[in-house]
């Protein structure tokens, strides 16, 4: 029984489908097929229902599962304590917002491939709200994400970095008073939907701002490209590291009266790849540390040496 069959099993079983889970394992549609039969053929039992359009875990199959992540956790286990922190290889899936995959995600890539060779990282972005349950169900293996507003007991989130609120206007504008701005100029709303959104919408309410709603935009890029071309003015959470070649713009700090988000790092508390997962945050408290733009969080920082 290889560990490469049991993978691709449990990878059905958090995808859903045959399709989904080629993706996850890097092989064709017809080959996670194949892998599939010659187990059953290899255990002697049926492990799917092929009656259904799409082949279903039969109770037998689930039962299987539970028994394999069992199995792959503890090979995994083995070969990272044969191989040490030194020599981290394997793959680690992360999940990413947005507002870091021009800037924080890419350096951090970026570090750690040159210090193990033999890592191979896959990324998978998308909102906080989305990422969490991925890692929750092992989809991915962690996400950074923004302070979740709920935490299950097997599930670990380390924070790494403080992005205080600010105002995006464009240079031309002569006032510098955040709340005037949102008030008096087109507004650009940062989604709403996303934790940050939320907390942004949050401090709106708090001051009583009333605002004149231009477009409501998912990405930082696309908000600062359009304060850029002075569409508007918009909220938004300053980057912990910043992007290559940032458009000149202004950004007027809110101060206290606005909560800052919180960025970290989530996964499960039963993660087989904590190594990596370990080694993955203290290299993203090392990036936001040497940019020096916001407040670090984190067991490495200046702050807590």
């Amino acid at each position: 029984m290889s560990i490469r069959r049991l993978k691709t099993l449990i990878a059905i079983a958090e995808k859903g489908t045959f399709a989904a889970a080629a993706e996850t394992v890097f092989v064709s549609h017809a080959a996670v097929s194949q892998q599939m039969k010659a187990l059953e053929n290899e255990l002697q039992v049926q492990l799917f229902d092929r009656t259904k359009r799409s082949p279903e875990l039969s109770q037998l199959g689930q039962a299987l599962v539970t028994r394999a992540r069992e199995v792959v956790r503890a090979y995994d286990t083995m070969v990272q304590s044969i191989i040490g922190e030194d020599g981290l290889m394997g793959e680690l899936t992360i999940g990413a917002l947005p507002t870091t995959m021009t800037s924080l995600m890419p350096q951090a890539i970026r570090v750690l491939k040159a210090r193990y060779p033999d890592l191979h990282i896959r990324v998978a972005p998308g909102m906080s709200a989305d990422l969490m349950p991925q890692v929750d169900r092992g989809g991915i293996d962690a996400a950074i994400v923004s302070e979740p507003p709920f935490l299950a007991k097997h599930m670990s989130w380390q924070p790494f970095a403080e992005e205080p609120l600010i105002v995006l206007t464009s240079l031309q504008e002569p006032s510098d008073d955040p709340e005037y701005l949102v008030e008096n100029r087109p507004y650009i709303r940062f989604n709403r939907h996303a934790w940050v959104g939320r907390l942004i919408d949050e401090w709106l309410q708090e001051r009583k701002l009333n605002v004149r709603e231009a477009m409501e935009l998912d990405t930082l890029e696309a908000i600062s490209t359009m304060v850029f071309n002075n569409l508007g003015v918009s909220v938004v959470p300053q980057r912990c590291v910043l992007s290559p070649n940032p458009l000149p713009l202004k950004r007027i700090p809110i101060g206290s009266t606005a909560r800052p988000r919180i960025l970290g790092l989530i996964s499960r508390n039963d993660s087989v790849k904590f190594q990596l997962i370990q080694a993955f945050q203290l290299e993203l408290v090392r990036l936001v540390e040497a940019a020096g733009q916001v407040r670090v969080i984190g067991p490495k920082s200046k702050q807590e040496r």
